[in-house]
């Protein structure tokens, strides 16, 4: 039997939702009258139904029922590329809830527990992240940073939770060239400075650091290597000049590790990557980068093991960008410059 503060829990968050008893039943697929005995506490199987009735009135489980949460982990998707499909309609329920349209996002909430688990999952997650969101930042919208977020989350996810060293570089490559986050959401995290280039974080977790970097014309990092750790960079706006050596010829040349002191710059052959471009590094290989065009250049990169630790990152302000932060338990918190 459903208690009388579960019931007035259901009544409250439908009322919330805007919602009345026919409509959440026509969304959930139930009659007027099953709704009516939930919230009075006269039906004992409405329990079954807990998925649904969560989604339609964009709640988590462990609003309604604590005892499923662990439910929830265990019917996580495995962890695979996130479709278009998918992203896009992530995209509609954010742009729904932002704009106010309950009704709409409900449909697509009650949609997903009725006929794409994988989708439910993601909306969950998307429901989070807007509650966090909206606590944190009023009136601000959110749409672009809740489906660049889950796409972050998603890597986070393939990559496991094994030390870096467990990741093959095949493996690296293939999963971060899926990654695509748009410009929209990136732009809001790039800087430059006339000094040198300028990074700024997006996302850290205990072995992924992603972040952009801002280069002005002429601006360049000497040759360096960056250990055990793998990464990957993403040319998002200008002409990258890229040189790459391998591990003897790193070790011939003494290269130092990143954030040494040399500033040796190194003269041979080099490659132009131009917007769109992935470059990947291996572990123990050397890499220097430069902008030799005459236009502002933008980064991407992946950094899959120790981050980098010099003076070159730029403190986030009160009107920047927030950043992503997995705990162990692998859930995501916003951290919203003070």
């Amino acid at each position: 039997m459903v208690s009388n503060s579960e019931k007035s829990k259901i009544a409250r968050l439908r009322e919330q939702a805007g919602l009345t008893q026919a409509e959440l039943a026509d969304y959930i697929g139930v009659s007027e009258n099953t709704i009516a005995n939930w919230e009075k506490g006269n039906a004992s199987k409405w329990i079954r139904n807990l998925n649904r009735l969560c989604s339609a009135l964009s709640c988590d489980l462990k609003d309604l029922d604590p005892d499923h949460e662990a439910e929830t982990v265990a019917n996580s998707p495995t962890p695979e590329p996130l479709g278009e499909i998918i992203l896009e309609t992530v995209r509609s329920y954010c742009e729904a809830v932002q704009s106010g349209d309950k009704k709409a996002a409900a449909k697509i909430a009650s949609f997903a527990a009725l006929h794409n688990p994988e989708l439910r999952y993601w909306l969950d997650q998307a429901r989070n992240m807007i509650i966090q969101f909206q606590r944190e930042r009023p009136n601000q919208p959110y749409c672009e940073t809740i489906v660049n977020g889950l796409t972050l989350r998603n890597l986070i996810m393939q990559l496991g939770s094994n030390p870096p060293n467990d990741i093959s570089y095949e493996r690296f490559c293939h999963l971060v060239a899926q990654v695509h986050l748009s410009a929209a959401f990136l732009e809001k995290y790039v800087s430059f400075s006339r000094e040198d280039f300028r990074r700024r974080l997006i996302l850290q977790t205990w072995h992924l650091t992603v972040y952009v970097i801002g280069w002005q014309p002429g601006q360049i990092v000497p040759m360096h290597h960056h250990g055990n750790s793998l990464d990957a960079i993403r040319v998002i706006k200008g002409e990258m000049t890229h040189w790459q050596l391998s591990p003897e010829e790193c070790e011939a040349q003494k290269i130092p590790f990143e954030g040494c002191t040399s500033q040796e710059k190194y003269s041979g052959p080099s490659k132009i990557y131009r917007t769109g471009d992935l470059i990947t590094i291996d572990r123990r290989h050397a890499h220097q980068i430069a902008n030799r065009s005459r236009q502002e250049l933008v980064t991407l990169h992946f950094r899959f093991g120790a981050p980098p630790d010099d003076d070159h990152w730029d403190q986030p302000s009160a009107d920047s960008q927030l950043v992503f932060v997995w705990n162990q338990e692998e859930q995501c918190q916003m951290k919203m410059p003070s």
